[in-house]
């Protein structure tokens, strides 16, 4: 090694296995200043990956090889581990010390855009953090924040000006926050910053302290960025802060407390900021647990219905069942059904599990109708995205053959979950479906913005409107919900559609409705959704009964 080698690479000076110092290059490229290393041994910061170096402490190793590159891992400042090449050498100034020298090899703790440390030296150093002993640990608090709609800036104005903004905003984050913050830049246009309270200062104080660090970060948005070429670009922050008072067994937890924060604050059209909380983790939690199990669930059939009795409000005679999904996790116990099929279609997974209920759903009809019982018309939920795939007709048809369930014995309910991206897909699909001999219903009438417009392109096609229950809740204290609930009865019969209200939880609501002219019902004050075991009960009751309205 020359000495212009010497003179340009890392280095610190060790003496009896103890750090003496450090030249000017290792500072800035480890970020520890020659009075931080006081005390450090060289095995805190360096270690060998060779089994054979393991018998020896880490100078003697180096010793051993005098002159002789070696590779190790550094801990930089942040202890995160960098692959290096080590050189040591007698030193010129004492014989009882040697200059160690350092070329990295690789680094993954920087960001190539901003030249911040990245999510890699976050990580590290939080993690390391965390296992100190509580007498040595500071308070912890992680920003995380997001520039709203960063890509509109790459897509208006290119990538140059988007990556000059990143690098304005980063130099922008280090002056305000100074070497005593963390700053990094996780990807795109996401940025952190690891608050460190080595003071222990009172949890009011450290609230106080983050939360003004906080509304800085919000500030910066208060004006236009300046960049070059007399460029101007005003955006919006989401940020999210850790729980204060939360004791986080790694830094994983703590990131996804914090990112389930930041997504909360980016419900704001402005800047805005939100500590994490407990309630809000566990969900995100729950989410990615269900996402995680969700495909497993259907391809083992853990995922089962109960029927739920519909019933003519002036017999009182069953006349039909809606089949309802019931999961039961092995960790999360009973899952809401609303908050699992929303996520199938977050992940794409509606299509499938849409048409698994609709096959578990024609193999139990069937098995009703060879056990002898006279099974009423039994309706499935269906989501517009569903009904937008190209091969759904196929594949329903091939589940009616497949089982052999009667498919005038199956009515699809049209649900919105989502808008409509493809309407003269599903309108082909519900009159196709609708020649196969299946019912069509249109679920949660009257809350949604898409079903008028449904209506009055496949009136004659549908056969039922199914009142949403949030009308229901309402109508024995309101006018307004009774008109409008009326007017809704009104033009089922101008169309000559049936009209089911859902959610009938009072024996006042069933009365009302049957003033109103509604002639059909759902809900607690009847029976709760129940198992396709005690399902049979009712069908065995009524087998004489069972109404049935043919088109």
């Amino acid at each position: 090694m020359n000495n212009v080698e010497q003179m340009l690479l890392p280095s610190i000076m060790v003496k009896n296995g103890v750090l003496k110092g450090c030249n000017t290059v290792f500072s800035e490229r480890f970020g520890y200043q020659a009075q931080m290393l006081n005390g450090y041994q060289l095995k805190d910061l360096l270690t060998f990956d060779s089994a054979d170096a393991q018998s020896y402490s880490t100078i003697e190793w180096l010793v051993q090889h005098i002159d002789k590159p070696q590779q190790g891992l550094l801990k930089n400042r942040h202890y995160y581990e960098l692959p290096v090449e080590v050189v040591c050498q007698r030193s010129n100034v004492d014989e009882l010390c040697y200059d160690v020298f350092f070329r990295v090899l690789e680094d993954k703790s920087l960001d190539s855009v901003t030249g911040l440390p990245n999510g890699w030296a976050m990580s590290s150093r939080a993690n390391h953090l965390l296992t100190l002993p509580t007498k040595k640990a500071p308070q912890l608090a992680v920003i995380i924040f997001r520039v709203d709609n960063f890509s509109t800036l790459n897509f208006r104005q290119g990538y140059n000006v988007g990556d000059e903004y990143l690098e304005t905003l980063g130099k922008k984050l280090v002056a305000l926050f100074g070497d005593d913050y963390l700053v990094v830049r996780f990807s795109n246009a996401k940025f952190g910053i690891l608050v460190e309270d080595y003071q222990r200062a009172s949890k009011i104080d450290f609230e106080t302290l983050v939360t003004n660090k906080c509304q800085a970060i919000c500030d910066i948005t208060k004006q236009p960025m300046q960049l070059s070429d007399n460029v101007k670009v005003h955006k919006s922050f989401s940020v999210g802060v850790s729980e204060l008072t939360a004791k986080y067994s790694s830094y994983f937890a703590m990131e996804i407390a914090t990112e389930t924060a930041m997504h909360q604050a980016a419900k704001f059209s402005n800047s805005k900021f939100i500590f994490a909380t407990s309630e809000l983790t566990n969900k995100l939690l729950m989410r990615k647990l269900i996402i995680d199990d969700f495909p497993q669930a259907i391809a083992k059939q853990q995922i089962t219905q109960h029927y739920q009795p519909q019933y003519c409000l002036t017999s009182k005679k069953l006349m039909g069942l809606e089949a309802l999904s019931r999961w039961h996790h092995k960790e999360l116990s009973h899952i809401s059904p609303a908050f699992f099929a929303s996520i199938a279609e977050d992940i794409g997974l509606n299509f499938e599990f849409d048409l698994y209920v609709l096959k578990q759903v024609c193999q139990q009809v069937k098995t009703w109708l060879d056990d002898g019982f006279n099974v009423p018309r039994v309706s499935v939920n269906v989501s517009f995205k569903t009904l937008e795939m190209p091969d759904f007709v196929k594949r329903v048809t091939q589940i009616i053959e497949a089982s052999t369930c009667p498919a005038d014995l199956i009515e699809i309910e049209v649900t919105e979950t989502t808008s409509i991206n493809n309407i003269n897909n599903l309108i082909n699909h519900v009159r196709q479906v609708k020649a196969l001999g299946i019912h069509i219903a249109i679920d949660d009438f009257g809350v949604g913005y898409s079903s008028l417009s449904l209506i009055r392109r496949l009136h004659n096609v549908i056969d039922k409107l199914k009142l949403d229950k949030s009308l229901i809740d309402n109508l024995c204290h309101t006018e307004i919900d009774q008109e409008f609930i009326r007017h809704i009865i009104e033009l089922g019969n101008v169309l000559g559609l049936d009209v089911l209200a859902e959610g009938i939880e009072h024996q006042e609501q069933q009365a009302l409705l049957q003033q109103l002219g509604c002639k059909f019902g759902q809900g607690y004050f009847f029976e709760k959704p129940q198992p396709s075991a005690q399902i049979v009960n009712y069908l065995d009751n009524d087998k004489q009964h069972a109404v049935l309205k043919q088109q």
